[in-house]
């Protein structure tokens, strides 16, 4: 009997066994990293973040109540820029405060698809910019044409840059006539080279860069009033290089007597080429194929002898006038469908009246701006020459002070408020969002980075 009992125990402790391993072995294996969502019934509570300020790279810890652990379920930003998610934990979140953050409000988006909810915090975070002038071409007061490394080369007045999407940096050096005394150069990879001299052909008098929108042609306006005293002889006021030309084929596109065109633009998606007239006040539309092919538009406040610098945002709805001689800068709206334009409306500074003060809108005041550069957030960047500094202005036309001292000229690295500049002439954002500046009088071209 005692036998046959340990028998039917053991055979039922093994049907057991293998009962509950062969049920088991149906289930999925539970993960130790297994993440839940928030429970979207019940409202989620955003207490706190911390810290209250830092830069690029800044640890961001936001505390509350049903975050969840599946992070595809939040979305946080600073000054509504995306912060990317490290981790979450029901009560707890932590990302990574991301770059050039600026000024603004911690926002937390719990849910998917169209069930979301949005939460801000109640303070600011302040973000702390890691800026700095340095000296990136060229040696200070000591003009020339010298090819070669960045540092070892010279420049003769450069006065207006731009660079494209790869990071190459082409700029001009200064000068009018037929005797090389003007020049299109390019800087890339550490080295530096001169392209094209001034000459008896159409470049003779350059004075602002370009980009065709798939980056295949630069355009170069062309000061086209004919002078003894400078030996221009050319009523090119529109000329031009390739890429498959490695930028030295030098071509006429448009013709136009005494234009005096200092002043031109590329619509960023159509191609649409825009230039103007200082005597006449006009901004022109090319519309070739012709040399003379091209219809005058507007007036900006309906006045002649208007000395320009021009550029389209980013995404082409605005064409923003920099009236260098009137020390403002103006904007237009333009519609690329039906190619017309709006009415031209002051965007910041005053007409007639220069001077330095920041501000938004009319309240700003400029002396002598130059060729502007916008950055990926649409903030614009302008050369102060007049009073020898870098301003930033926001979308909504705030004005403030970049980098550089106002009405104090001379040569001096370091941090942007103690750096100063020789009445630079234009600015370029880089790839990596460094601002380049034409330091014309210092014969160099100087780099405010950012970060």
């Amino acid at each position: 009997m005692k036998l046959n009992l340990i028998k039917s125990l053991a055979f039922i402790g093994l049907l057991g066994s293998w009962i509950f391993w062969g049920c088991d072995n149906k289930l999925a294996p539970i993960s130790q990293a297994e993440t839940f969502p928030p429970d979207l019934n019940r409202e989620s509570v955003f207490e706190s973040f911390s810290p209250d300020s830092g830069g690029i790279g800044t640890q961001l810890i936001i505390r509350g109540q049903n975050f969840g652990s599946d992070t595809s379920y939040l979305k946080v930003t600073v000054n509504n820029k995306k912060a990317t998610i490290i981790k979450a934990e029901d009560d707890i979140i932590y990302a990574i405060v991301p770059a050039r953050a600026d000024m603004g409000y911690v926002r937390l988006y719990v849910g998917r698809d169209n069930c979301v909810e949005e939460y801000a915090s109640t303070t600011k975070f302040r973000y702390q910019f890691k800026r700095n002038v340095t000296t990136l071409m060229g040696k200070h007061g000591e003009p020339g044409r010298d090819d070669g490394g960045y540092t070892s080369s010279k420049l003769q007045r450069p006065w207006a840059l731009l660079t494209d999407r790869d990071g190459t940096l082409f700029f001009i050096d200064e000068g009018r006539g037929q005797k090389q005394n003007g020049a299109l150069r390019r800087a890339k990879e550490g080295i530096i080279e001169t392209l094209v001299q001034c000459s008896d052909g159409p470049f003779q008098s350059p004075t602002c860069l370009a980009l065709s929108p798939k980056q295949d042609t630069l355009y170069i306006s062309n000061y086209s009033f004919t002078s003894e005293a400078t030996d221009v002889k050319t009523d090119f006021n529109i000329i031009y290089v390739t890429r498959d030309g490695g930028f030295m084929d030098i071509r006429g596109l448009c013709k136009f007597v005494k234009g005096g065109t200092q002043g031109i633009a590329v619509h960023p998606k159509t191609g649409e080429l825009f230039f103007n007239n200082m005597g006449t006040g006009y901004i022109y539309r090319f519309t070739g194929p012709g040399y003379e092919d091209y219809t005058p538009l507007f007036k900006v406040n309906n006045a002649d002898n208007t000395k320009m610098r021009m550029m389209f945002n980013p995404e082409g709805t605005i064409l923003y006038m920099v009236v260098q001689n009137r020390h403002c800068i103006y904007k237009v709206s333009y519609n690329a469908e039906s190619r017309t334009f709006g009415m031209p409306e002051l965007f910041a500074g005053a007409w007639d009246e220069s001077g330095y003060m920041n501000g938004t809108g009319a309240t700003a005041r400029f002396d002598t701006p130059g060729q502007p550069s916008f950055d990926e957030d649409g903030n614009m960047f302008v050369p102060d020459k007049g009073k020898h500094i870098i301003r930033k202005i926001t979308p909504s036309g705030e004005v403030s002070l970049y980098a550089g001292i106002p009405d104090k000229s001379g040569f001096g690295d370091g941090l942007p408020d103690e750096a100063k500049f020789n009445k630079p002439e234009a600015v370029t954002v880089y790839p990596d969002n460094s601002v380049y500046v034409a330091d014309r009088d210092n014969h160099v071209i100087r780099r405010v980075t950012i970060e």
